[in-house]
């Protein structure tokens, strides 16, 4: 249509042709202008923009009118079945008087207070991928996504929570390094364990000193930049080589690390060796855009010679124009007695007012009228031809830009699992520094860590009331498995602390599995702080009641007896408070006995509270149990 139309009127000889709406709301307005007829905004010394195309596909983009079938297709689909499904079994479970299924990963969670010990690492962490992760190791197992990671990415994307005495030790170790960087570069160490020359280069040749890994502050979200099917734009694609930027130093910080004494560092630098920057695609987000943040003419050689080409052409015209209005044949038939402009622009195109009474005349194509009337807009014949040709060039330039945001887009996601997995690994770093920086803040020590189930801890404090900042947080000495014992036994009378134990045996166990510093004296002469490795972690604190499905104390209690049992095996670590409470105390006895039993034949390490005699008794005579008891000094507990 726009060809036809250019075709129709690219004649020197045209009559006053009329394209103007009659409508006076169209006409109406100020200052010589209207809606439609506006102030020339031509500046042949600037380039002309153009909006960033949304779609990454022409066809989508050339479209008008959404389509709502497209749009369904790209909103994340609610998976309604199943939802109505499990809400129906819920309701069927209520009716029937069946407690709903235990979720004992979130009540061990929940009942130890882990939740904050992890908010406190995620609030230590300024990277979106670390605080991801941290995020998902408080989510049950089953509702975590599984993501493909490629093979070269696998250390890049592991969890916070290892699942391994193997995965501990790594993360420890990775800890370990990090101290060591972090004491030289804030000057905490009586004599440097570094030496002077220690150092790496950034990308741009510099010399830098060994210190922690130069993240720079960001926050690598990727997820908020791309969104699949949309075409990045300019500050988007910056952002993205900025990231690969500084995912470059921290592979040189890497290697730097690695020169200097690949035997004192080896878990930073594989961690960070997962890091991959395509320099190509580097390069080309660099040099894309000019001073001013547009496309680059340079890089883009047809982008610039249609800029070129559109700039020259505006220069002609409005040359063109500025000759016409001193010709006496136009300037003796302009209408500006009203002291309107002497031209402006309708739709794109140059017009002139001319007096109504030579509307006949063959001056050019008529755009607009005043509401009076009395004065015609008329573009002259002789820029009808020229301005086509930039109409022309111009969308020719726009296309050509729309094509550059979609190649530079496309490069980008073609590169995407490389840059998340990249980005990952440097976020891996991310948490290690927030792993050391919440050991400092609770004066936390590296456990040795093992496979037999022991836990020897001195001075060990609850990680949770030195986060609340309390003074005086009282310590304990806590043993478990040390001598060949599998169950610890806690006693003592109320409120004398056997629960705040009992959680902190679960705390350190789940915080050595995360590899953070555990908060405990730290190594002696004939003292070595150690945490092994234990999976599950499994806790029955507090009471579970519920009316819908029809649960009491003792009840609540059964059924978490019930999901531990299933549960437990030769690395778990089973923590019960007052077991075989809330029924007939033979009954409960009889069936605490029958549970630590079954617990210990399972290989699991256990610990409980209690007031049973019987239990007492039983712990005492049996070498598979210690006893544990609370410090009173003066008829007062000391907490210890």
């Amino acid at each position: 249509a726009f060809a036809s139309w250019s075709r129709r009127h690219d004649s020197c000889s045209l009559p006053s042709t009329h394209l103007y709406s009659s409508s006076p709301e169209r006409r109406a307005g100020s200052s010589g202008y209207s809606v439609l007829r506006q102030p020339v905004k031509w500046d042949p010394t600037k380039d002309p923009t153009f909006e960033v195309p949304s779609s990454l596909t022409e066809e989508e983009a050339s479209s008008n009118v959404l389509d709502e079938t497209w749009l369904q297709q790209r909103r994340p689909q609610p998976r309604a079945t199943e939802a109505k499904r499990q809400t129906k079994e819920k309701e069927a479970r209520i009716h029937k008087g069946v407690p709903n299924e235990l979720d004992l990963f979130q009540r061990t969670l929940d009942t130890l207070d882990y939740p904050i010990v992890l908010e406190a690492l995620q609030d230590l962490c300024t990277t979106v991928p670390a605080r991801r992760l941290i995020q998902e190791a408080m989510e049950p197992p089953k509702k975590r996504k599984k993501k493909r990671v490629l093979k070269e990415f696998a250390a890049a994307y592991q969890p916070l929570t290892a699942e391994s005495l193997e995965g501990i030790q790594e993360r420890y170790g990775a800890v370990e390094e990090m101290q060591r960087l972090l004491d030289d570069e804030m000057g905490l160490m009586s004599v440097s364990t570094l030496d002077k020359d220690a150092h790496w280069r950034n990308r741009k040749g510099y010399k830098i000193p060994l210190g922690p890994p130069p993240l720079k502050g960001m926050s690598f979200n990727i997820d908020d930049i791309i969104n699949q099917g949309l075409v990045l734009e300019g500050p988007e694609l910056l952002e993205i080589v900025t990231m690969l930027d500084v995912l470059e130093d921290v592979s040189l910080w890497s290697t730097g690390l690695q020169k200097y004494n690949s035997t004192e560092f080896i878990e930073l630098p594989r961690l960070a060796g997962c890091i991959q920057v395509n320099v190509t695609l580097q390069e080309l987000l660099h040099n894309a855009f000019d001073k001013e943040g547009r496309l680059s003419g340079t890089t883009f050689p047809t982008v610039g010679t249609l800029r070129s080409k559109v700039k020259t052409l505006k220069s002609d015209i409005l040359s063109t124009l500025e000759t016409l209005l001193t010709t006496p044949s136009i300037s003796s038939k302009l209408a500006l007695e009203s002291g309107g402009p002497r031209y402006a622009e309708v739709n794109g195109r140059i017009v002139i007012p001319i007096d109504q009474k030579y509307s006949s005349s063959s001056l050019g194509i008529i755009h607009d009228a005043s509401r009076s009337g009395k004065t015609i807009f008329v573009e002259p014949t002789e820029i009808v031809g020229a301005t086509n040709e930039l109409r022309q060039a111009e969308a020719e330039l726009r296309a050509e830009e729309a094509r550059v945001w979609r190649t530079l887009t496309a490069s980008v996601l073609e590169n995407l699992p490389s840059i998340e997995g990249s980005i990952y690994a440097a976020c891996q770093l991310d948490l290690v520094m927030a792993r050391v920086q919440l050991g400092r803040k609770l004066a936390g020590v590296i456990p040795q860590v093992g496979n037999e189930g022991i836990v020897c801890l001195n001075n060990a404090k609850h990680p949770v009331l030195l986060l609340r900042e309390l003074d005086d947080v009282v310590g304990s000495d806590i043993d478990l498995g040390a001598n060949g014992n599998q169950g610890l036994v806690l006693t003592g009378p109320n409120s004398g602390g056997k629960t705040v134990i009992l959680k902190l045996l679960g705390l350190v166990a789940l915080m050595a599995r995360n590899g953070i510093p555990v908060p405990a004296s730290p190594d002696s002469a004939d003292y070595k702080p150690r945490v092994d490795f234990f999976s599950p972690v499994l806790a029955d604190i507090g009471d579970l009641q519920s009316v819908g499905g029809d649960l009491s104390t003792f009840s609540g209690h059964m059924l978490v007896c019930r999901e531990v049992l299933a549960n437990s095996g030769k690395n778990a670590l089973v923590l019960m408070d007052e077991l075989g409470s809330g029924t007939d105390p033979r009954q409960g006895v009889a069936i605490a006995q029958a549970l630590l039993e079954a617990l210990l034949e399972t290989g699991a390490r256990v610990a409980i509270t209690t007031h049973y005699l019987e239990l007492k008794q039983l712990a005492a005579s049996d070498s598979r149990f210690s006893v544990g008891g609370m410090q009173f000094v003066g008829g007062r507990p000391t907490y210890k």
